[in-house]
């Protein structure tokens, strides 16, 4: 069997443009792999016209790339780079690991064509974990880092990923666990973070000292950066007040002696040390407001805020009445696993005291919460990014159930939940201003007995709630006290 789903015949001439080259055509053949039934997919490849250095010509299909053997519970990729206009185009992705091998354990039916074969490889690659076919296949570039590690152990030629085992080294074969890829990805996105920001930092450095510190001293005094913290700190000049910088070191120093005499402290003043922790909580719970204050402001995406509640999971986990702990951010409701591939993809799974679960959608705060009157009435109706919302977290309810037993025995935390007690809980929106709208809102929300939606404003009052309950009473004076 061999079959390729679109022409590959170029151009009337048979030529290609860039645009074209670089999303190949791909065939699909029957073939064997270590003794079992399996389908080859080829990757086309190019080579430049003679008389066009712009224009590419096809090669002949037995020139043609293996770029990948798809089996029933495996992926096999021979990973090169795909871009023919770059000098090391077809060479090894990975320099010398050859070969990288996604065993998902599933029980796929083998592709019956080059279409089906590379919508089931995309499909079943964990998300940001591997390229699509028409990129080369192979890890992507966030994980360089990975392979080239790989490469330094020496004599190594395949990588092998898989969701159970024990990672090894075994002859020319390195075998990892899909979780422990995904954790490596996670730490080399926060250093990407840290970095960027650091990046600016020394941006808006130099600004102030070669350009604004001319303009005008006094508002903007030259900057240095501290050789042991690496922080900007202002020259302090003779004859005035200490810097911020100068006067940021000096709370530290006091803050690193309250640290090193705590016990003592603890021992000698112990109503002094729980004042004194009662008011760090209160300050930063202050900061916390302040900072859901400040982003409201902003017109920000949805990872955004999805990145805020996950570094302040304490703001969610005032949603619920009982104890609740997180589970997973960015969970797959579907078969592929809770932290693999899947087309469903849940903002938070929370599991509460007992055995229910829950899952919170996060949306944003400009999300329509109403949508157009009816008939010309006071009723509204719910607003279209609202209901698309409350879908889409009860349908990862019904995944989660449909494939709980193999989540449960993907995941230890689960095995004292159950997956007939899935809460849902849809954060949206801001409080709707007019009566009408509001009125329209709250009763439609109200009637959805298995969704519970909460708006930012909502979820901003538990938290000053929260902070003034927290807060110490003002003093009684005299007068105030009743006869």
């Amino acid at each position: 069997m061999a079959t390729s789903d679109v022409d590959d015949e170029g151009g009337a001439d048979g030529l290609y443009d860039l645009g074209q080259a670089m999303y190949p055509e791909f065939r699909l053949a029957s073939g064997t792999y270590e003794g079992r039934p399996c389908r080859n997919l080829d990757m086309q490849t190019f080579e430049r016209a003679p008389n066009n250095p712009t224009q590419w010509i096809s090669r002949p299909p037995e020139q043609w790339h293996r770029l990948a053997i798809i089996e029933s519970d495996k992926i096999v990729m021979r990973p090169v780079h795909a871009n023919p206009d770059a000098h090391r185009y077809l060479s090894h992705r990975h320099g010398p690991i050859l070969t990288v091998i996604y065993d998902d354990g599933s029980a796929e039916a083998l592709p019956e064509s080059a279409d089906e074969a590379v919508g089931q490889i995309d499909r079943r690659i964990p998300y940001r974990m591997f390229n699509e076919c028409h990129e080369g296949s192979g890890f992507i570039k966030d994980l360089d880092l990975l392979w080239q590690g790989l490469a330094r152990i020496g004599g190594v030629d395949t990588v092998v990923v898989s969701k159970s085992g024990t990672p090894t080294v075994a002859g020319r074969m390195v075998c990892l666990l899909e979780a422990d890829v995904i954790a490596l990805r996670r730490q080399f996105d926060r250093l990407k973070r840290v970095a960027r920001d650091n990046t600016k930092a020394r941006a808006r450095w130099i600004v102030q000292n070669d350009l604004l510190s001319q303009l005008d001293s006094h508002r903007f005094p030259r900057m240095v950066i501290d050789p042991d913290t690496h922080e900007l700190l202002q020259l302090e000049r003779v004859g005035v007040q200490p810097s911020p910088a100068a006067a940021r070191r000096t709370r530290r120093s006091t803050m690193e002696t309250v640290r090193n005499n705590l016990p003592a402290l603890a021992q000698e003043e112990p109503r002094e040390v729980m004042q004194l922790h009662a008011e760090i909580e209160r300050v930063a719970l202050q900061r916390m407001i302040q900072r859901y204050e400040e982003l409201l402001d902003q017109n920000l995406p949805e990872p955004r805020w999805q990145r805020f509640f996950e570094d302040n999971i304490f703001i969610l986990k005032l949603v619920f009445a009982r104890p609740v702990r997180l589970l997973h951010s960015q969970f797959h409701a579907q078969g592929s696993g809770l932290s693999g591939a899947g087309a469903q993809v849940g903002d938070f799974l929370l599991t509460e005291q007992g055995q229910a679960l829950a899952i919170v959608e996060i949306k944003k705060p400009g999300t329509q919460l109403v949508g157009a009157s009816y008939r010309n009435t006071q009723v509204f109706s719910p607003g279209k990014e609202l209901a698309g919302a409350m879908t889409q977290v009860l349908v990862q309810q019904n995944e989660m159930r449909t494939n709980w037993h193999r989540h449960r025995g993907e995941d230890a935390a689960l095995s004292e939940s159950r997956s007939d007690v899935i809460r849902c809980v849809v954060i949206a929106g801001r409080n709707p201003t007019e009566a009408a709208h509001r009125r329209s809102f709250d009763i439609f929300r109200n009637a959805c007995k298995d969704v519970d939606v909460l708006t930012f404003d909502e979820l901003l009052g538990k938290l000053r709630l929260l902070r003034d309950h927290l807060s110490p009473p003002s003093p009684v004076q005299d007068n105030d006290v009743p006869f």
